[in-house]
């Protein structure tokens, strides 16, 4: 691409994620925000007996939802993907200049504003009733995060291009969320059989919950191996970061030259069909 278009395709991805982000963040959309955290807080403040820790139960699952909830970068993608797709959008996108780069990273933008706002009040929360948790964490933590989000972005990509029907959606978010209770944030990881734990170890889930952990409580009681690993940890999901956005505009763009009119009406027709219209 020419450097003289990268700037307008900028703008307008910057346009477009502002818009997606007003109703979102805004008014009744920070009731979004609220839900998805207030349970976590609660059962964090009220949950402080040890469980083969010696930090409580309560700081140790926030201080792991806080990362690990950036692994629901691959739902909010692919949702929003499903959703553009079955609209219309992105047959319209399509034909733009630019059409497909300007909507990946603006949806790229508002996806990972949205985890971050959410992941950047459950740390507020955690701060408030963990009394000696020092600032110089809190600001270790907000690079962690953000790599966390950014990480998991690609494979929001890859799974919203697989994405076009109700059934196949449904089976992707059941797998992301199968993975997220599975990443070491509800419970430890060395608990589950070993065949998790590779899958694991091999995703940005677990080593999002494994910084924060890392970064905010200290303690390794939940990491198999009893020890902490931050410079690997940051390792995986830099590359998860590189190598991903490397090749998610391979797959944006193979994804965009399947929409069709007539792939359109036949989703939609499905969709009415299954839901009795």
């Amino acid at each position: 691409m020419s450097t003289r278009i990268l700037p307008t395709v900028l703008r307008a991805a910057m346009r477009q994620a502002a818009g997606d982000l007003r109703p979102n963040l805004l008014g009744a959309g920070l009731m979004s925000v609220i839900i998805a955290t207030a349970p976590v807080l609660v059962i964090g403040r009220f949950s402080r007996g040890a469980i083969d820790a010696t930090v409580g139960f309560g700081p140790m699952l926030v201080a792991s939802c806080i990362g690990a909830f950036g692994f629901f970068m691959v739902l909010q993608l692919s949702g929003e993907t499903y959703s553009d797709r079955i609209g219309g959008a992105l047959l319209r996108v399509r034909i733009l200049p630019h059409g497909p780069l300007v909507w990946a990273i603006g949806k790229t933008i508002s996806a990972a504003t949205q985890i971050i706002v959410t992941q950047v009040v459950m740390l507020a929360g955690l701060a408030v009733f963990i009394e000696d948790l020092k600032p110089s964490q809190v600001l270790i933590c907000l690079p962690l995060i953000a790599l966390s989000a950014v990480a998991s972005a690609p494979l929001g990509f890859f799974m919203g291009a697989l994405n076009r029907g109700m059934y196949t959606a449904l089976c992707s978010y059941a797998i992301v969320l199968a993975l997220s209770c599975t990443s070491g944030v509800f419970f430890p990881l060395a608990t589950l059989p070993r065949w998790i734990q590779v899958i694991q170890f091999a995703l940005p889930s677990y080593w999002s919950g494994h910084l924060t952990r890392w970064a905010l409580v200290g303690d390794p009681s939940w990491e198999p191996g009893g020890a902490f690993a931050p410079a690997l940890a940051a390792g995986v999901l830099a590359a998860w970061t590189v190598i991903g956005f490397a090749l998610a505009p391979l797959v944006v763009r193979w994804s965009f030259r399947r929409e069709s009119l007539a792939g359109l009406s036949r989703m939609q027709s499905t969709l009415r069909s299954q839901a009795g219209m």
